[in-house]
This record gives structure tokens, sequence and C-alpha cells, in this order.
């Protein structure tokens, strides 16, 4: 999905002494910017097809809650259930650890700062910071582009990727995403809220997969809408994905002082939405 991509590369910029400097500070983070302790609840539903036909489907209700928030790093935790054929299958509550900007443990990146440069969303132009990126000591490198707004929800308003194995000429896989619209009225549960819409195209020697996404900074994860397609190298229909906010919750906390080990403020946000199962 587009948010899974967006996640696993928006990267960290180079480092000053043992201080990490953020491609993307917390108050712009799609988990970061609100206070631990808040959840969201998603229903995702993947139809799969073969020679045009309907084979499979699969309905999966994910509840995913913010655990800790660090200088650059935050925690997930996942509770799945998934549904196949009228079978139930609950999946065992799981944590995961990844940095601030999405960045695996143990990878390391480099980010070097290209300058400005304005794009245009629906004939309008936004001036963006302009961070180039290349993932270190992978054996498929992957470099990349990121426009990076901070006056204009959801911020990146647009990545440029491509992964390239080592010893080949030409890149495997490549990514372009970007934000097509903004401020555009969404029914989010039982509030209408401003929206930004998104289209990824992920192109590969056997797959493409076109991606459009709703994305509201008011939820936890920005994300309240996606609708995802995949076809095949001969260009036909392989799966359908959409994912539907269920309910969320962002916690009210009073602003505090972190401990010495974040080093910032936590708790930004002094706002609570809570949805009962029965609204949906």
């Amino acid at each position: 999905m587009l948010r899974v991509a967006a996640l696993l590369f928006m990267l960290l910029l180079p480092c000053v002494g043992h201080a990490q400097e953020l491609l993307v500070p917390h108050e712009h983070h799609e988990w970061a910017s609100f206070p631990e302790g808040s959840w969201k609840q998603v229903k995702q539903v993947t139809e799969t097809f073969k020679d045009g036909e309907l084979v499979s489907s699969m309905t999966t209700t994910l509840t995913i809650r913010l655990k800790e928030v660090g200088q650059d790093y935050i925690v997930l935790e996942r509770e799945a259930k998934s549904e196949v054929s009228g079978q139930v299958f609950e999946k065992p509550i799981r944590e995961f650890r990844s940095g601030i900007n999405g960045q695996s443990g143990g990878q390391r990146v480099r980010i070097t700062p290209a300058g400005e440069q304005k794009i245009s969303i629906l004939g309008k132009p936004f001036k963006c910071e302009v961070r180039q990126m290349e993932v270190l000591d992978e054996p498929t490198k992957i470099v990349g582009k990121v426009f990076y707004n901070p006056e204009t929800p959801p911020y990146i308003l647009r990545r440029e990727y491509t992964f390239t194995p080592v010893g080949a000429e030409t890149p495997q896989k490549q990514m372009v995403s970007e934000v097509i619209a903004l401020n555009k009225p969404y029914p989010v549960l039982t509030e209408i809220k401003t929206v930004a819409f998104i289209v990824q195209k992920t192109t590969s020697s056997d797959e493409t997969t076109e991606t459009v996404e709703a994305q509201c900074a008011d939820v936890p994860g920005f994300v309240v809408g996606t609708w995802m397609t995949a076809y095949d190298a001969n260009g036909k229909l392989k799966s359908k994905t959409t994912v539907q906010l269920l309910n969320y919750e962002v916690a009210a906390q009073e602003m505090v002082p972190a401990t010495t080990k974040t080093g910032i403020f936590r708790n930004k946000r002094n706002q609570r939405r809570v949805f009962d199962e029965q609204q949906n």
C-alpha cells in the first residue's frame, strides 16, 4: 500500500554529533505528531484474480496503536483478525519499532539536501525543500528524491524512487507518488474533514501497481482510505485492495516535559476523537 511504501522510505538527514536531524519533524509525522496511546482501526479487503476471474477474497481488521515516541523512533502495536472463506483467524498482538521516518533498525542512509523546487498541484505552485537519498550497504541500490513542504499537509508532496539490484544496469522497480489534490472535504466517520489525495504508481518487470489514497492530518497515521489495483506484466488484473477507516482515537493527555531519553516535549495535541462501533 501507498502508506507502507511511504513509511519504508521516509528517511533521516545526516547526523550532527550524536543528534539526528529528522527529515520530517515530530509535528509533521503521521504518528509521532499524536500523543502516545492514540490508535486507529481499519478494514482491509483484498481480492485476488486469475484470468480476470475472482479467485479469493480476504477481509482483515487491523487495530494499530501508538505505544511510544522517542527522539528518533516510534513503537506501534498491531492487532489483526482476518476472515477467509468464512473462517476467522486471529493473529497475536505484535509490536513494531521503526525509525521516526520509517528506516529499519540497522539501515544506513545518506541524505543530501538538494535546494528548493516548486511543484504544481491543480495549477497552484508549492515551494518544497528537496532531499536526495540513498540507502547504503544493501543488495539493492535504493535512491530517491523527496519534496517536503512544512506548511502543507501531508507535508511530503512528492516522492520518486528507483530500486536497482547490484550488478544491474537499469532499475528493477520504480515508484512515483504525488499529491494531486489538497484541502478537499471528505467524510471521515461521522464528520466531514479536510484531506489530501495522493496517487502512486509502482512499476517492475512483472507487476504494475496503481494506488489512490486519502490522508487527513487529524487522524493517527493520516490514512483514511486506500484503493490499490495491481496488474501483471501483460496488463491483466491481479488484485484489488481497499482500506476503510472504522474508528480512531486521539489520546487526550496534558503536555508534559519528556524524559531525558527523548529530550522533547510530547503529547502536543490535546484533542480526542472516539466513535462507537454502531456509528460506522
